[in-house]
């Protein structure tokens, strides 16, 4: 019985395999021979696309010949350059001019269109003017042959004036175009000429007479000419629609016959296997399910080892993101059924990125994982230590007695990663910054506890970096607060809630103005105004500086222009420039760009930069900064004396002033350390050639302090408060009455821009 089962078995699978392989040759057949029409519709398409680029020569032959003198300029050496074999001029009222053609005509000869040419050309270059593509070419049938022509209206320049006419430019199909397209198209190629009534002029396959002769809609034929040969063939029509020539190629059978003769073979080798796959059957119908059940083990155990896999990372060997959502809420269940804590160290690795931009994401991987090897070790052997991904690395502390117990575990962390390490020869040492969230106070659940901790990090980042912050419930809020500070400065942006207001900065010899600063202002729709204090740090931290920066600037540059037109006088306006505009926007091509648009002088607008932005990468911004100075434009060193860098950037950067900081202006009259700071900083811009700027003037006492320090400028409310468009063009009045009163140089002092 068992064997008149496996000898059916055996039958069926013997005729099932035979229908596959039938059907399989026959599919692959059909698959071959859907390749090779593919390839013949290919080479037709190439062949066409040959001919029309190169009978499109004729509409660029035709466009240089726009502006002609003298018709005789035509001689046969030019047309054979061209490889134009006919051309026809007339004059406005449509008179012939030239009327030559090469064909049919010895070598260096040129002879008159003959008239029957002439009639098919007079009734058809008309209707072809009188659309928008006169000068692209077009198929016309002559007695002669078949011609591709263009034609468009020209235009003669002869001592008498200007007269309009028309230029016509041929090319006929012949054997020399024949053989260019087969030069081009590395393709066999044939022209059959079709007769007025669409037969053909010679021999052709009956598959394309037959194609011809049923007035198929399609334009392209692919037949087969034989067994060994695969021919494909488009039509050619006229200028009226009329079916003008057959175009066809061909190309060898080769890929479908090798395709017979392989397939024939596999399908052989196939039953052979066959046969031999059925004795292998027999026998592995004779294993024992002990082999079935170590297979399925082996399977398991291999699934078991791709999870394990999967929630580790590659380049560490720490648990990743994906065992933490696994693990964590095991954890947390564990620490509330045992009445301890739990929390979670987020930290980042301060500045890696730099590492990996100066010493190659090698020498990167390598410092990571000594890292990760470094933070395993410092922490006890309950706690997990996982990779989130690039610098960020995670440690769950569990078993915790008390939260306080955090406070040691992050300082252990900090001063074990802190150590120098050697990658490559070169000593690294990395601080990390660390945000910490407790179970439970600090969150019942995995997610809360990790968008916690991540909340800390980036209120310990905004800090000062290298030291760990605990998470409270007010950086939650202060993150919200800045999410909607954020959202509502560029829906402020959009809405034309800023504003641009001028303080002027006078000199403090003559008291009068000499430049002004623009400064941005927030009015909400309700009529409350923010303080730049709270929302430019926003910005600064988002993209959004960008797109205000821009916005000032391009408001500041249509705000002179509107002086201008109105006969202010003008003085330099100052513009406060971020980190982020120097190193994101050509911020030079677009002051420039700015200033011609407006109609103004680009020298008119300056440039203002803090002390800390200048020194946090001095070489990054030379350029740009540089950029600036090309366009006359000076550079500004915004609050002077609060930065915490070397002053040798000063000798580097191009700057121009330096402005103190309103800080040591406000106290200087009776602090003398503030006063002893000013005048150091009085000294460092004299020696330096710098101009001096005081912020902050308030009381006459202050100023009369600066001007014994030589302190050549300054603004604050002692002279005015930053006041509007208006009001300012109202301050700037004043300076007619000086400038017309005042010599040349003098005025020069007044505004370095005249």
């Amino acid at each position: 019985m068992r064997k008149r089962v496996l000898i059916a078995v055996c039958l069926a699978a013997l005729a099932l395999t035979a229908g596959v392989f039938y059907g399989a040759r026959e599919v692959l057949l059909h698959g071959f021979s859907t390749i090779e029409s593919e390839q013949a519709r290919l080479g037709i398409e190439r062949v066409r696309n040959s001919l029309q680029t190169d009978v499109d020569q004729l509409s660029t032959t035709t466009a240089d010949y726009l502006l002609w003198n003298d018709p005789t300029n035509f001689t046969r050496e030019t047309l054979d350059t061209l490889r134009v074999q006919l051309v026809w001029t007339t004059d406005i009222e449509g008179r012939t001019v030239v009327a030559l053609t090469s064909r049919d005509v010895p070598p260096g000869v040129l002879t008159s269109i003959s008239p029957d040419v002439m009639g098919v050309l007079e009734s058809t270059v008309p209707r072809l003017l009188s659309s928008e593509a006169g000068s692209r070419p077009r198929f016309v049938r002559l007695p002669d042959g078949a011609l591709a022509f263009a034609a468009l209206r020209a235009v003669r320049m002869d001592r008498t004036g200007i007269a309009r006419g028309t230029l016509v430019l041929g090319r006929y199909l012949d054997e020399a175009l024949v053989t260019r397209l087969a030069q081009t198209s590395q393709s066999p190629v044939r022209l059959t000429f079709l007769d007025g009534k669409g037969n053909p002029v010679g021999p052709v396959p009956p598959a394309v007479a037959h194609w011809l002769s049923s007035g198929s809609a399609s334009e392209e034929l692919v037949e087969s000419d034989g067994a060994k040969v695969l021919g494909s063939h488009t039509l050619l029509r006229d200028i009226e629609g009329r079916p003008l020539a057959v175009l066809s190629t061909s190309m060898r059978r080769d890929a479908l016959m090798l395709g017979e003769r392989t397939i024939t073979y596999v399908v052989a080798v196939l039953l052979v296997c066959f046969a031999l796959l059925v004795v292998s059957l027999l026998s592995l119908l004779n294993r024992s399910f002990r082999t079935r059940v170590a297979v399925q083990r082996g399977w398991l155990d291999q699934q078991r080892k791709i999870a394990r896999l999967a929630r580790r990372d590659v380049l560490t060997g720490l648990p990743n993101r994906l065992h933490l959502q696994r693990q964590l809420p095991r954890l947390i269940d564990r620490a509330s059924r045992n009445g301890t804590r739990l929390a979670l160290l987020y930290m980042d690795l301060d500045h890696f990125k730099n590492v990996n931009d100066s010493l190659g994401h090698g020498s990167g991987d390598r410092l990571l994982t000594t890292i990760a090897r470094r933070l395993r070790g410092s922490v006890a052997a309950h706690d997990v230590v996982l990779r989130m991904g690039g610098d960020e690395l995670l440690v769950v502390a569990t078993l915790l007695p008390e939260a306080e117990v955090v406070n040691s575990i992050a300082d252990r962390v900090r001063a074990v990663l802190q150590v120098p390490i050697d990658v490559d020869g070169v000593s690294l040492s990395i601080t990390p910054s660390i945000g910490i969230s407790v179970y439970p106070e600090d969150g019942a659940d995995a997610e809360q506890l990790l968008k916690h901790a991540d909340i800390a990090l980036y209120h310990a980042k905004a800090h000062g970096r290298g030291h760990h912050e605990f998470y409270t419930p007010e950086m939650n809020a202060r993150l919200r607060e800045r999410l909607w500070l954020e959202r509502a400065l560029k829906e402020a942006l959009e809405s034309e809630e800023l504003s641009i207001e001028y303080q002027p900065c006078f000199d403090l010899e003559t008291r009068r103005p000499v430049s002004l600063e623009a400064l941005l202002r927030w009015r909400t729709a309700d009529g409350a105004l923010v303080p730049p204090s709270r929302f430019v740090p926003v910005a600064e931290e988002s993209a959004l500086i960008i797109q205000i920066g821009d916005w000032v600037l391009r408001r500041v540059c249509e705000q002179l222009a509107e002086w201008q037109r109105a006969q202010v006088p003008l003085v330099p306006v100052s513009v406060n420039i971020s980190v982020r505009q120097l190193e994101h926007t050509q911020l030079a091509a677009r002051v420039a760009a700015l200033a011609q648009e407006v109609g103004i002088d680009s020298s008119l607008l300056h440039f203002e930069i803090t002390e800390s932005a200048a020194m946090q990468n001095s070489q990054q911004y030379l350029s740009s900064l540089q950029g600036l100075r090309g366009l006359g434009a000076r550079i500004l060193i915004d609050d002077f004396g609060t930065g915490y860098s070397s002053l040798s950037y000063l000798k580097h950067l191009p700057v121009d002033t330096l402005k103190v900081d309103r800080a040591f202006v406000r106290d200087m009259a009776h602090d003398a350390n503030d006063a002893a700071i000013v005048r150091a900083i009085a000294a460092v811009s004299k020696s330096l050639g710098l101009q001096l700027v005081a912020e902050g003037i308030e009381s006459a006492e202050q100023l009369e302090c600066l001007r014994r320090l030589d302190c050549e400028c300054g603004q604050g409310f002692y002279f005015s408060p930053p006041v509007s468009a208006e009001a300012c063009a109202r301050i700037l009045g004043q300076l007619r009455s000086v400038r017309s009163a005042v010599d040349p140089p003098q005025r020069r002092a007044l505004n370095p821009t005249t």
